[in-house]
């Protein structure tokens, strides 16, 4: 049976996935995959719609209907539909579309002449998914529209290598979004203030992209002054731009420096030198402080000179070992900050202060800090940029002390400006410390996209993108995927994280507690921060010790550990040495002993909703109560570990459980 084909006034609907050759690159399995569902969904809403698909490029879509009324209704659907899919590592996978109606020539299934050329055009300039119309496909319907549908006026464009402007229209539908940035048109120079005053006021309330979009096309018709180029390195930087931020700053900076304008270069070039740091390029952001301190010169009480302390301040502490001067250094860029009234900066120098005394020992003290810092930026006092930061050090403080509760409650107070920064490249570095409150709260499969997402956000950030792949691994080792875990922990050591404790107790499921033990010996030999450091490796470094028999070495490990959880009053800390107690006891043939030391660690975990170390208590229990020849609880106590590793997915724990004989 023949397909009658659309004829005489044609409307058309041409579709074009964002951004997809990037995603071939990096992820050509999935992406085919993705691509696939991709194709079914749009042909599906194209055919069911009575439309006919007359030429398929790539990734790109051009169908033909007899009536606009339904290739709105088409577009409409085939978005709604690829906004309902999970795409995993290749999302969000965004589609743009755009339709118009005129006449053309069909010949052998095929389409010709000016109304495919203007469509082509106008999906140049949307944006993924985006459905935008011309006027004559939008006036045959607007009396008549589609069911929910309505049309947002984007006013005239030129589009490229086209004489005449075309009159844009956006689809509008409750199930779609409608907040876009700038078309991507051919921008008059008639238009470039506009665009400046609309890029300055998207700066100037943190919508990055439309920032980006309006500066962006406002330089290529007019140069943009120093302020716009450091403006527009921001939305750069906000939106994942790190290498064009960097080259915008630089630009900016150069212009500060021949208009005279030192403090502005100052502030400048401190920046610059922390995404060089960030990078690894130590000579190139040794450089840019160089230049900033030699445009501070000996002026004092200005942000330029409390910005540049707060650089020192932390390379006292992290690079110079001098946790005195780093203090001294803190009180000062707090002072500055107060004196000036600049929120941001005294906020940062609070949080700088309260992680250096956390890492002193000092931890009620540290923490004070920290919270007050925090209060201001949840409250949104403080830059997007100052925001970011006490964010991150918060959650980095609190995973030091294995203060979970505290990360949790702070955490959700800040979800509103993760979302609101949700492409930028902070939230790639938050997610990352989220991600570990997910998969130790049992959410292993968000936990492990919400890390695979911040990789990919993260590119150039090496050690960061390190801790990532390291987690990745931690759930691996958990659901008993120990080649896979192999593999994301020698990857994070490739990116200069050192992979542990994962990779010891990985050694120790293989049966190695000989490698595990030496890799942890060797980890603390070389850690010398001091107490909060080294705890993290100890629970470990107590199972590898009892598995070769070493009681001593491990009551060793046992006590440090102890001392380390009565100093940080975390009670995670003080789960893991109690669990620690009772593995050494039932060792020591002691199982009576280890019983109540059991039941708190369990309810230690509970209360921090951590699943899997939970049954991993209970589990122990049941051998401590079996011992004692109590059969019956043992078994309640191993049957509720089953149920927690089943549900999590840990099936290699599941068949640890059975293997386990009772009576």
């Amino acid at each position: 049976m023949s397909i009658r084909l659309p004829n005489g006034t044609v409307t058309f609907l041409f579709t074009d996935v964002e951004a997809s050759t990037r995603r071939w690159e990096e992820h050509p399995g999935d992406m085919r995959d993705a691509m696939a569902r991709h194709d079914a969904t749009v042909r599906d809403a194209i055919e069911a719609n009575g439309g006919y698909v007359f030429t398929t490029v790539g990734d790109q879509f051009c169908a033909a209907f007899s009536s606009p009324h339904q290739a709105i209704v088409a577009g409409v659907a085939a978005q709604i539909g690829l906004a309902s899919e999970e795409w995993g590592v290749v999302g969000p996978f965004r589609v743009r579309m755009a339709l118009h109606t005129g006449n053309a020539d069909e010949r052998d299934g095929d389409y010709f002449g000016p109304p495919l050329n203007r469509c082509a055009r106008l999906l140049a300039t949307g944006h993924g998914g985006q459905i935008v119309v011309t006027s004559s496909t939008a006036q045959l319907v607007q009396d008549d529209p589609p069911s929910g549908v309505s049309f947002k006026d984007l006013g005239a464009h030129v589009l490229k290598d086209l004489d005449r402007p075309e009159h844009v229209f956006q689809v509008l539908h409750g199930d779609l979004s409608k907040d876009f940035p700038p078309l991507r048109s051919e921008s008059p120079a008639r238009e470039a203030a506009d665009l400046l005053v609309e890029g300055r006021q998207a700066h100037a309330v943190h919508k990055w992209n439309s920032a980006y979009e309006a500066l962006t096309a406002a330089s290529e018709t007019v140069g943009l002054d120093a302020e716009d180029l450091a403006r527009l390195g921001d939305a750069a930087y906000w939106t994942g731009r790190s290498d064009e931020s960097i080259s915008l700053r630089e630009q900016a900076f150069g212009v500060y420096v021949r208009e005279g304008k030192s403090e502005a270069a100052a502030l400048l070039a401190v920046s610059l030198a922390e995404s060089h740091k960030y990078r690894l390029a130590k000579a190139v952001s040794n450089a840019w402080i160089v230049r900033a301190e030699r445009l501070v010169g000996d002026t004092s009480g200005t942000e330029a000179h409390g910005y540049l302390l707060r650089w020192k301040c932390v390379a006292a502490f992290e690079s110079e070992g001098e946790p005195e001067a780093a203090l001294d250094l803190a009180d000062q860029v707090i002072a500055v900050g107060s004196e000036l009234g600049d929120r941001s900066l005294e906020a940062l120098g609070l949080m700088d202060k309260g992680r250096f005394l956390v890492a002193m020992g000092q931890i009620d003290e540290g923490m004070i800090l920290i919270d007050e810092a925090m209060v201001a930026a949840v409250a949104g006092e403080l830059s997007p940029d100052a925001t970011g930061r006490s964010y991150c050090n918060m959650l980095s403080v609190c995973d030091q002390v294995a203060d979970y509760q505290r990360a949790a409650e702070w955490s959700d107070a800040a979800q509103a400006w993760c979302q609101q920064h949700s492409d930028s490249a902070y939230p790639g570095v938050c997610r990352i410390f989220r991600a570990e409150l997910k998969w130790r709260g049992g959410d292993w499969d968000a936990a492990t996209a919400d890390l695979e997402r911040a990789v990919e956000e993260l590119k150039g950030f090496t050690p960061i993108i390190g801790s990532a792949l390291y987690q990745i691994g931690e759930v691996d080792l958990r659901a008993g995927r120990l080649t896979d875990a192999e593999d994301h922990f020698r990857s994070a050591h490739e990116h200069g994280f050192v992979p542990m404790p994962g990779i010891a107790e990985l050694r120790l499921r293989e049966g190695s507690p000989e490698a595990a033990q030496q890799l942890l010996r060797d980890a603390l030999d070389q850690e010398s921060r001091g107490p909060l450091a080294r705890a993290r490796f100890l629970p470990s470094l107590m199972r590898a010790e009892l598995a070769l028999g070493r009681i001593a070495e491990s009551r060793e490990a046992l006590t440090e550990l102890e001392h380390v959880a009565d100093l940080t009053k975390s009670i995670a800390m003080r789960s893991a040495a109690a669990h620690g107690r009772a593995a050494l006891a039932i060792s020591t043939g002691e199982p009576t002993s280890a019983v109540q030391d059991l039941r708190g660690a369990i309810a230690g975990w509970s209360e921090l909703q951590m699943p899997y170390e939970a049954a991993e208590s209970r589990l122990l229990l049941a051998e401590a109560q079996n011992a004692v020849g109590k059969v019956s609880a043992a078994q309640l106590e191993k049957d509720s570990a089953r149920a927690t590793f089943q549900r999590l997915g840990a099936e290699s724990d599941v068949r640890r459980v059975d293997e386990l004989l009772l009576g």
